[in-house]
């Protein structure tokens, strides 16, 4: 009988700590628009793509190949290739991760940047401001 108790309770313990997910209702203030572009203004020759899913994915890019992307287009694994053909020439930097919530605050999961939610249309990242397009 005390096996069968230990277990439950460890069930029970795994249940409650390591199966919690974090959702957009713990976000303080302003909620993101999720699997939506946003974009810098032109900066240079280049702009700053990025776009927040629902499921815990950021997914930014870097690039002068194009001016418009679509948020299929963004999350695609052939992102590079649909960069080529809408532009031959320039360069892309794509970069995707995990990002999450502490405190009411969005940050990426590897170096711990913030992401901040100015309005539902506006976010800064890596000290960029990026507009719902």
């Amino acid at each position: 009988m005390k096996p069968l108790i230990i277990v439950l309770k460890l069930l029970s313990f795994y249940l409650l700590f390591f199966n919690s997910t974090l959702n957009a209702t713990t976000i303080n203030g302003p909620q993101p628009i999720y699997d939506k572009v946003y974009r810098t203004d032109r900066m240079g020759d280049s702009y700053h793509f990025l776009i927040l899913t629902k499921s815990g994915n950021y997914h930014y890019l870097y690039t002068n190949r194009t001016s418009k992307l679509t948020s299929s287009e963004l999350t695609s694994k052939n992102l590079l290739e649909i960069l080529k053909k809408k532009q031959s020439w320039g360069q892309s930097f794509p970069k995707k991760g995990k990002y999450t919530i502490d405190k009411g605050k969005i940050y990426t999961k590897l170096l711990w940047d913030r992401i901040t939610i100015i309005s539902p249309k506006k976010i800064k990242y890596l000290n960029k401001v990026f507009y719902l397009k």
